[in-house]
């Protein structure tokens, strides 16, 4: 069993979720390389019941036309609720890396309808890929985002068609070779091929959520199709979309590109020509281990190159991931309250990540959201920085209060006898962070000086906790150290 410092293992918990407390690194720093990263993807294998108890008592999901309880703002306050308080955060980044894959938005499908698909995301994030993606393509969600409803024979709309081969499955060019992997006319057949594909709610059934996928025989184009001509990978016949899903999904191409995908998103970024052996080997796995996304990211997050020191802090934090981190790194407190009637007060995490340029549900295109140095311009710099001054210094002698704080005494936990270990220790917790030394002692300067900045010692009493802790909280988080993942 290969070893993990407690680095790694920090390393670890930042990717596979979003940052953990101490204790958990050191749980995960215990059970080695691949019992870590076992425990982290077989989720459901984790009690996570108060999570589950606490979405009950504060969310009313039961009537999706019940717009105050129900609406975008309550998904994404359900959905940050999930992230800041799940045993499985595995599972919820899983869905977070869907979300941005399939990205789909509310603005055009509408609430219920990315909700759904949410969950069809998360129950499946780890299934073979042709079967998450025949699950997504049969989606309402999808059908309405790419226009499926309006493909008719005789009429065929080819957005789902360029789409599921450009940004799904292939990408217009191989991710190694960079041979085209599709022309136009592959566009054409293709699209002819999910012709008739709808949706529709049964109408004896009560529940409101339930809406199933049919072919409708009026609309569906029953003729011959050729894809790929002239390629290994053509196909005739009278193909439907199952068929083309289970055709793309074989193509090495395919694996390249979700690999890449998978890399840019946890790992590093891949460059096609410097990292083609990277590719390939793990394009290897998806194709012989029957295109499972389970054995696949299991031996991403298992190999050299995940633990490698390009990895580390290779990746620009996303706002859902600056937002979540330091409040499960430091042990905040974020009560989502009780839906509907408090929700005014207490949809400050949703309200800060769109602020800071990701607003859950609703991503900006068909391509989603653009990563590390995309999620960073002037101003959604300095939201961060305002995001840092926010958790650091809200305050309550109500914990059952709703809302996002850092309690005294778990500040006083976080502080020690001296500026040089409590500066040692807030760094490790929000990272561990590895800065220089002159950061190192801007931070002590801090913690010793008054307000007029003259030297005043430190002493971990309550009203120096209070202020001080609070203010390095503030500051470590505003590093561009801290911006990293």
């Amino acid at each position: 069993m290969a070893g993990i410092t407690y680095d790694a293992a920090a390393h670890l918990l930042r990717r596979m979720g979003f940052g953990g407390s101490p204790a958990e690194i050191d749980d995960i720093t215990s059970r080695g390389r691949e019992g870590a990263v076992d425990l982290l993807i077989n989720y459901e294998q984790i009690d996570n019941r108060a999570m589950e108890d606490m979405l009950r008592s504060s969310f009313d999901f039961s009537d999706p036309f019940d717009f105050p309880r129900f609406n975008r703002g309550e998904l994404q306050r359900w959905w940050f609720t999930r992230m800041t308080y799940t045993r499985r955060p595995f599972e919820e980044k899983m869905t977070l890396f869907w979300h941005n894959h399939f990205a789909t938005s509310a603005s055009k499908t509408g609430d219920l309808f990315v909700y759904n698909q949410n969950l069809t995301l998360r129950s499946h994030a780890l299934d073979q890929f042709e079967s998450l993606l025949l699950r997504v393509a049969q989606d309402p969600a999808m059908l309405l985002w790419l226009d499926g409803i309006t493909n008719v024979r005789g009429k065929p709309n080819e957005n789902f068609a360029r789409e599921l081969q450009e940004l799904f499955t292939m990408g217009i060019t191989d991710a190694v070779t960079g041979e085209p992997n599709y022309t136009e006319q592959d566009v054409k057949e293709i699209a002819r091929a999910f012709t008739g594909w709808k949706f529709f709610h049964p109408r004896n059934d009560p529940n409101p959520f339930s809406y199933q996928f049919i072919v409708n025989p009026p609309e569906h184009d029953n003729t011959t199709k050729t894809i790929y001509g002239g390629t290994q990978w053509a196909r005739t016949g009278n193909l439907d979309g199952a068929d083309v899903i289970g055709v793309i999904c074989a193509r090495r191409a395919t694996a390249r590109y979700v690999v890449k995908k998978l890399f840019d998103f946890f790992v590093y970024p891949l460059g096609e020509a410097i990292d083609r052996a990277t590719i390939e080997k793990f394009a290897d796995v998806y194709m012989n281990r029957n295109h499972s996304i389970k054995e696949l990211v299991s031996a991403i997050f298992t190999s050299d190159e995940f633990f490698s020191q390009r990895a580390r802090f290779a990746l620009v934090k996303s706002p859902v991931e600056i937002i979540v981190g330091p409040i499960r790194m430091l042990g905040a407190r974020y009560n989502p309250g009780a839906s509907a009637r408090e929700a005014a007060s207490n949809n400050i995490l949703p309200a800060v990540s769109i602020f800071l340029g990701q607003e859950l549900f609703n991503p900006p295109d068909v391509s989603g959201w653009k990563l590390n140095l995309g999620w960073i311009n002037t101003s959604t710099l300095l939201n961060r920085f305002t995001y840092a001054d926010l958790l650091a210094i809200n305050r309550t002698r109500d914990l059952n209060a709703p809302g996002l704080w850092l309690s005294q005494e778990q500040l006083r936990s976080l502080a020690k006898k001296n500026s040089k270990k409590t500066v040692k220790k807030l760094l490790s917790i929000l990272g561990p962070l590895d800065v220089g030394s002159e950061i190192v002692a801007a931070l002590r300067n801090y913690l010793e000086s008054d307000d007029g900045g003259n030297s005043a010692g430190f002493a971990p009493d309550d009203l120096t906790i209070d202020k001080k802790v609070r203010g390095l909280i503030h500051l470590i988080m505003c590093l561009s150290e801290f911006q990293l993942n």
